[in-house]
């Protein structure tokens, strides 16, 4: 049965006729079948009655579903349409797509809203947030790694690097476990942490030892290198006898002062103060290093038991008595050192001579003199 449509004046298929001519269309959201409804003027506007639902045209009959939205210019095909195209929204010419789609693609209360935009924000660094969940974990890998690296390295460091053997060097009468004790340093200790300075302290608070260093072997062994103090010279001051090594280092003091010590006997200093334990303090600091230079030359020769006594008392006319009873003039304090090898090599000379007593010059240690007694 053909559909009774009152054609309006003018001639020509009615608007809400088909493409081919035939049909109205289906109105959007609905599944039943579409209604023949009387042709409406190009441009008419189906009044919105509330959410859901459509005024039909005349003779037809309302709808439910969801509201259809203008996607275009009005067509022969879509009278209804007044506007520009809506993304959201399903063509016209298949609505039955609608069907197909999420009850919550509209709605960004849901779930799926949260998992796509949480996907896409960044911070201000730009970087997303896989980007930071993947920097986090590598990150605690890199901290792990650290942390295992620096354990090892503790152990390595403990377990490795501890004394297991403490030698002495340059002892000569004091018993090398003694140095060791008075030094500080023990078995099991770090090696790392052995502090020279205090090991330099606590060996130097024997006035018998001078300190030169600790050797650290690694990675366990010690070497403790150390000099011991020789009494070499005595002086005389306030009623006390006081000995002395080749540096001026009191060692000893007595009262005894008549007593033969077999060391060099020194005068003519002029001595500020003197206590056990600390170097000679003179009024002139240049007849210390006289003193010293002397002394030093003498133990380098092995001949400080061949001198008795030192005469300071004239820094520009030094006097040597030596322990067969040559008096030896030495000048100056200049070029003591070829001085005493020549005193040395006159003094041989007298002997094999049988000479015996009387004074030799080696102002000028290339022309040495000698003059006999009386």
């Amino acid at each position: 049965m053909e559909p009774n449509w009152q054609q309006k004046q003018g001639g020509g298929r009615p608007a809400a006729w088909s493409e081919e001519g035939e049909y109205a269309q289906k109105p959007l959201g609905t599944s039943q079948e579409p209604r023949y409804a009387a042709p409406q003027p190009r441009g008419y506007q189906q009044p919105y009655q509330g959410q859901g639902s459509y005024a039909p045209p005349t003779g037809g009959q309302a709808w439910q579903g969801y509201p259809p939205q203008p996607s275009a210019a009005p067509t022969p095909s879509n009278p209804w349409a007044t506007g520009p195209v809506d993304p959201f929204e399903e063509p016209s010419e298949a609505p039955e797509l609608r069907d197909q789609r999420s009850d919550h693609l509209y709605n960004k209360e849901d779930r799926f809203w949260d998992h796509v935009e949480g996907a896409q924000k960044t911070d201000r660094h730009g970087k997303t947030q896989s980007n930071r969940k993947a920097e986090s974990h590598t990150m605690r890998w890199v901290i792990l790694i650290l942390a295992v690296l620096v354990a090892v390295g503790g152990l390595v460091y403990g377990a490795v690097f501890q004394v297991r053997d403490i030698t002495v060097q340059g002892g000569v009468t004091i018993p090398e476990k003694d140095i060791i004790d008075l030094s500080g340093i023990a078995e099991g200790m770090n090696t790392f942490s052995i502090d020279d300075d205090l090991v330099e302290k606590n060996i130097e608070s024997n006035r018998y030892l001078s300190f030169v260093c600790v050797d650290k072997q690694l990675p366990d062994k010690v070497v403790i290198q150390v000099k011991e103090r020789i009494p070499a010279a005595a002086v005389k001051y306030c009623g006390i006898l006081y000995t002395m090594d080749n540096r001026g280092m009191v060692l000893e003091e007595s009262l005894d002062t008549e007593t033969e010590t077999g060391l060099v006997l020194v005068s003519g200093m002029g001595i500020h103060d003197c206590r056990v334990g600390q170097v000679l303090n003179l009024n002139d600091a240049k007849q210390m290093q006289i003193f010293t230079e002397i002394l030093v030359e003498l133990k380098v020769m092995s001949a400080l038991n061949r001198v008795k006594e030192l005469d300071l008392s004239n820094m520009d006319n030094l006097f040597i008595v030596s322990t067969n009873g040559f008096t030896v003039r030495l000048g100056t304090v200049d070029n003591l050192h070829a001085k005493l090898r020549s005193m040395l090599l006159t003094l041989d000379h007298l002997t094999r001579e049988g000479y015996d007593g009387g004074t030799v010059d080696v102002s000028a240690p290339v022309n040495p003199t000698y003059t006999p007694e009386g």
